[in-house]
């Protein structure tokens, strides 16, 4: 059973384990829309407003919503308990996902420029 319940909040760490279209699960988890969702982008907070298991592999899913109101299904391996303290590995997926994002499709292969980014984040 998962470590998250309804009214936690989340941080996401992976949004590489977001479900955009999973209309079976949309509807069963009472989402808004029930065609599409987006997905979050690593470092945001959220609110988990329902949590079911996948269909086919058993996985925890959650429902997230942000602040603006979007929703959002996620595995729950994809997010972290706010409170919680990430681990060096999570600080390098949320600096890897950002500079991907500012740096659109140049991207960084070398990784000595997120370990350093991270050391100096600590």
């Amino acid at each position: 059973m998962t470590k998250f319940k309804v009214g936690d909040k989340v941080h996401v760490i992976d949004s590489g384990k977001t479900y955009t279209t999973y209309v079976a699960m949309f509807e069963k988890m009472g989402f808004n829309n029930t065609e599409r969702n987006q997905f979050f982008p690593a470092g945001l907070i959220a609110t988990v407003f329902a949590v079911a298991e996948h269909e086919d592999n058993g996985l925890t899913l959650l429902g997230l919503q942000a602040a603006n109101g979007t929703q959002c299904l996620i595995s729950s391996d994809g997010v972290i308990g706010v409170g919680t303290t990430l681990t060096p590995e999570d600080k390098f997926d949320v600096l890897r996902e950002f500079c991907d994002e500012i740096l659109g499709s140049e991207e960084i292969e070398d990784k000595v420029i997120f370990k350093y980014l991270l050391r100096k984040s600590c």
